[in-house]
């Protein structure tokens, strides 16, 4: 214990009132206890409660810091903050308009054009002057200014007054509109007559950019110095706001001195083309006055809009249909003055040609399979010299027509060949042209390249009107073979040939034999209607019967007359592979050959492979010869 106390003594020795405070703890806790028992303060309580958060966190030593901001850190906080959103135009445009300040503006504006006039700053500050007296004043005594002080003060005060500082400039801004005094001198529209025009020269009044017809009366009404001014058209005559009365105001270097016109007290003088015309002045408002109850009218004043729009569409659509117009000529053929004959020379024979068949049938003839194989021979030997003329008939018309088109285009065919295919010897022994340009080198590859065009359609022509005859050849064959099958006799009628003859060969009595007589004579009358097509022999053998020729001989016999056809079309040779049309497929330009790049032309044997009708024909044709077998 007295250790304890000893130990304890300098602490109770440390300062003054140490004990007091002790003191007052120890009675502020044991306050709640020396109430009544069975009664709590929950104030009491509360107010022993301690909590309280540290002033700074611990750091942790082990944690990863980073003395600086690193780009994981940029990104998560550019993540993290939100997405700017800009305002709709219309919507800004309209927050604008209703800002209190807009409509100040807007309301001053409509006042000043009334013809209220808005107080200069320095009337303002003298009247702020003049009130100020009756305001209480104040108990600071202020020394006396010296005499030439104020004398000074008085001048400034005097000058301020006989000349107002201008205005000041809006601050520039997106949505400020422009000054009152600004709308009114580059306005269209009329200034109010309570609006000054006094100016001191004309450059002032050109500055002023003042266009209506009325303040510029006015402005030469009230400046009588100024003499005359020089007036020009505000807008081109092709513009839709051209107007008689929409007039600037210019110098003489700026007017048109073929239209101007020039204002004056007396009136108004216009010169156009060397030719001049006077009004006075009050006539020529009076006029304008007129004008402007014209273009109240919508077809006045829709006037100059209807006509640009109706030349602008005239324009357009000339310039459209000459455009399809050049495009048709440079690439249809049919157009062409110096081709279109020749192709429809060309045209002509070929449907022609088309009538003219590969295979020849005779009705009410019956063949054997000997003499139809010879009869189609022989007309397909007539039908292929007959091609041939065909065919040199289109080289002709097409190169004598490629000649021409070529002559016309400026340029001559590097050498011609005769009747027999060879070159004139006239024109190997010729001197060389001279060398040609690049842009006359490939204007003639253009010409060259189009004839080759022309000669590959009529390429296309005879190839088409080939193919077309040996599917009509073709399809005839099948035609009548299938006519024949379904003339065939049923088997009940051959079964009555069988009776009649039965009882013709018994021979019973005179009624009888005139029976079998008139039945006898009508099978004689259908045979006379079906006649065959060909004709077979039933060979009877010992273990059967037999047909000479037989089923596959006529297959065979029929294929190959097919294949004769296809032969004969094919025999037709393409006209661009032909060197009589060398000069337009590998013309010769400065002594030099050009390459052919047309290629081979159509291949009629590939039509014919890939033509599934044809295939179908042919088909049906041997089912239709296996069929009365």
């Amino acid at each position: 214990m007295s250790s304890f106390s000893q130990k304890g003594s300098p602490r109770c020795q440390a300062g003054p009132g140490r004990e007091e405070v002790a003191g007052a703890r120890q009675q502020r806790m044991t306050l709640p206890f020396t109430m009544s028992p069975g009664h709590v303060d929950p104030e009491a309580l509360r107010a022993r409660l301690i909590s309280v958060a540290p002033s700074q966190a611990q750091r942790n030593p082990d944690a990863l810091v980073f003395t600086h901001t690193t780009k994981a850190q940029e990104r998560r906080r550019a993540g993290q903050r939100p997405v700017p959103l800009e305002i709709l135009p219309v919507l800004k445009k309209y927050q604008d308009h209703k800002q209190p300040e807009f409509i100040h503006r807007q309301n001053r504006e409509r006042l000043i054009q009334s013809g209220w006039k808005p107080p200069s700053p320095s009337l303002v500050g003298v009247e702020w002057m003049d009130k100020a007296p009756d305001r209480q004043s104040s108990t600071l005594h202020l020394p006396e200014l010296p005499e030439h002080v104020k004398e000074k003060q008085a001048q400034m005060t005097q000058s301020t007054l006989c000349s107002p500082s201008p205005p000041k400039r809006p601050r520039s801004s997106k949505s400020a509109k422009p000054s009152p005094t600004g709308a009114f001198l580059h306005s269209p529209f009329p200034l109010p007559a309570s609006h000054p025009v006094i100016f001191s020269s004309a450059e002032d009044v050109i500055r002023a950019k003042i266009r209506s017809p009325p303040d510029i009366v006015r402005i030469i009404r009230n400046n009588p110095h100024l003499g005359f001014l020089y007036m020009t058209s505000a807008a081109p005559k092709s513009s839709i706001k051209y107007d008689a009365y929409n007039l600037k105001i210019v110098a003489y270097e700026n007017i048109n001195k073929q239209d101007y016109s020039t204002i004056s007290q007396q009136g108004v003088t216009c010169i156009s083309d060397a030719e001049m015309d006077f009004l006075p002045l009050e006539r020529w408002e009076h006029e304008y006055r007129c004008h402007r109850r014209l273009l109240a009218i919508p077809a006045f004043a829709l006037f100059r809009r209807w006509k640009a729009f109706r030349v602008w569409r005239t324009n357009v659509r000339s310039k459209k249909i000459n455009t399809c117009k050049k495009s048709l000529q440079e690439h249809l053929f049919i157009v062409n003055e110096s081709l279109r004959p020749a192709l429809l020379n060309i045209r002509e024979m070929c449907y022609r040609i088309s009538d003219m068949g590969l295979c020849h049938i005779l009705k009410d003839h019956t063949y054997t399979l000997e003499e139809f194989q010879e009869a189609q021979y022989n007309q397909l030997e007539e039908v292929s010299s007959r091609l041939e003329e065909f065919r040199e008939l289109v080289k002709e018309v097409a190169r004598s027509a490629c000649h021409t088109a070529m002559l016309e285009a400026g340029y001559t065919p590097d050498y011609n060949y005769n009747t027999e295919g060879t070159p004139e010897i006239e024109l190997l022994f010729e001197e060389a042209p001279e060398k040609m340009s690049y842009t006359e080198q490939a204007n003639k590859r253009y010409h060259c390249r189009r004839l080759t065009c022309f000669i590959r359609l009529a390429d296309y022509l005879m190839v088409n009107t080939m193919h077309i005859l040996a599917v009509n050849s073709v399809a005839k064959l099948l035609a009548v073979l299938q006519d024949q099958i379904q003339h065939t006799p049923t088997h009940a009628v051959i079964h009555s040939w069988a009776d009649t003859d039965a009882a013709v060969a018994a021979g019973d009595g005179g009624g009888a034999t005139e029976d079998s007589d008139r039945k006898a004579t009508e099978p004689t009358v259908e045979a006379v209607h079906l006649l065959p097509m060909f004709v077979s022999e039933l060979m009877l053998e010992t273990h059967a019967l037999t047909y000479e020729p037989s089923v596959d001989v006529f297959q065979e016999c029929v294929s190959e007359i097919i294949s004769r056809f296809q032969e004969t079309v094919l025999s037709l040779v393409v006209l661009v592979t032909d060197s009589y049309f060398d000069a337009f497929t590998q013309p010769m330009i400065n002594s030099k050959v050009e390459e052919k790049t047309c290629g081979d032309g159509p291949g009629l044997e590939a039509m014919l492979e890939d033509d599934k009708h044809l295939l179908n024909i042919i088909l049906d044709i041997k089912v239709s010869i296996r069929c009365p077998f």
